[in-house]
């Protein structure tokens, strides 16, 4: 049993991917880089919102980029709108997840997104205060799938990554999970079983699973 667990949030905690993809969208389609959902789902999900950014420009073969701050302003904004007018519940399990976590040992939330688009959702859903240790985009250099974030969690948490369980929905999110030593978890919010295989040690498809998982 791991001493530890350490969350992602989008796709694990809520189900926001769409919304994220939706406000990337409203940014860069005005500037000719846009992309489409399969795409997301293939090249960027796991990015922070500056690797999106860069990634979109390069790949839309565009060199004179905006500065980063303002496109990642105009970003939150844009998902602070969509969340005003969208339920985001969170996912299935989740929460009771979270909460049996924090009944065994310390928890953590590790996350490539804005700390601005993850606390207040956190909040409302009555689970801010169980988290030990938040790291967001702004606490690393480099975001998922470079292994900085998880290491960084362990850190605060005070274990070492071999006994923190790390609970991801993208192969992105797992890589940097056990890049950094951690046991992983997947689960099938966004990727296939058979996409999340060979990154995880576990795969289920719900965590409505997790107190089983998590006595095993």
């Amino acid at each position: 049993m791991p001493q530890a667990c350490i969350f992602d949030f989008d796709g694990i905690i809520a189900d926001t991917e769409l919304l994220h993809f939706q406000s990337f969208q409203t940014v860069l389609e005005a500037h000719g880089a846009g992309f489409d959902w399969e795409t997301y789902l293939k090249v960027y999900i796991a990015f922070d919102s500056s690797q999106v950014f860069a990634t979109a420009f390069k790949n839309a073969g565009l060199t004179d980029m905006p500065p980063m701050a303002a496109l990642i302003d105009q970003k939150v904004e844009a998902f602070e709108k969509l969340l005003e007018n969208a339920e985001v519940p969170p996912l299935p399990g989740a929460a009771d997840a979270v909460r049996l976590a924090a009944q065994n040992g310390p928890v953590a939330l590790c996350t490539g997104a804005e700390r601005r688009d993850v606390l207040p959702l956190l909040k409302g859903f009555g689970l801010l205060d169980l988290f030990q240790a938040i790291v967001t985009a702004e606490d690393v250099t480099i975001s998922k799938p470079n292994p900085e974030c998880y290491q960084r969690a362990a850190s605060l948490l005070g274990i070492a990554p071999a006994d923190c369980l790390a609970i991801e929905d993208t192969p992105g999110g797992l890589s940097a999970a056990r890049g950094a030593g951690c046991q992983t978890l997947a689960v099938t919010t966004t990727h296939t079983r058979e996409q999340l295989l060979d990154f995880a040690d576990i795969v289920t498809d719900s965590l409505v699973n997790f107190p089983a998982i998590l006595a095993t």
